[in-house]
């Protein structure tokens, strides 16, 4: 009797420490995995604000570029004037502010070969054609007006006043040197460059 006493006291112990065991051993794996994943999501979560601020600082640095750009195009053209260098001699035109004067700022400096057209104005062609989103479907041009032709893309020097064209947009204006490119009988080369 005591035998089988001993033998099933023996046999709760046993089963105790095994079992006692692997609760351990379980317990033990579950912290550990639990300390794996918090590790891993503290990393993530790290990484995730890392990237969140420099997301942040790169598109406030991208509006402040666009901003200041958008500025610096306003300021730009309120005093934007161009110079058309003929045969040695000056032309200067003050720019209109308008999406195709812009456009054609951009586009500086240039060489144009320019011809007569219609005993009116002088033209040359522009290597690219303009914006004319927002602008008026053409108007009067009047002697001294530096135009641009959307239909054929090129630019236009009136030295005479001529009627209403339709697709005809306004760059600017010529504010001394007129006469020089009306009294050219012959095609010319011109320079034109941003005057700072």
């Amino acid at each position: 009797m005591k035998k089988v006493t001993l033998s099933i006291i023996l046999l709760i112990i046993i089963v105790g420490i095994i079992a006692g065991s692997i609760y351990y051993f379980n317990f033990k794996n579950t912290a550990e995995d639990n300390n794996s994943l918090n590790q891993e999501t503290l990393e993530n979560d790290t990484n995730n604000t890392a990237e969140s601020i420099t997301n942040d600082n790169n598109d406030t640095n991208i509006n402040e570029i666009q901003n200041s750009q958008s500025e610096g195009e306003k300021v730009d053209m309120e005093n934007a004037r161009i110079k058309l260098t003929v045969n040695g001699n000056e032309v200067f035109v003050k720019l209109d502010d308008n999406v195709a004067s812009r456009e054609f700022l951009n586009m500086l400096p240039l060489t144009l070969t320019f011809e007569d057209f219609n005993n009116t104005e002088k033209i040359a062609t522009l290597p690219s054609e303009l914006s004319t989103e927002g602008l008026p479907s053409g108007y009067t041009p009047e002697v001294g007006d530096f135009s641009y032709y959307a239909p054929w893309g090129n630019i236009s020097v009136f030295y005479k006043d001529f009627r209403y064209s339709s697709s005809l947009y306004k760059l600017g204006t010529i504010e001394s040197g007129t006469e020089i490119l009306g009294n050219i009988d012959c095609d010319f080369e011109v320079t034109i460059e941003r005057v700072d």
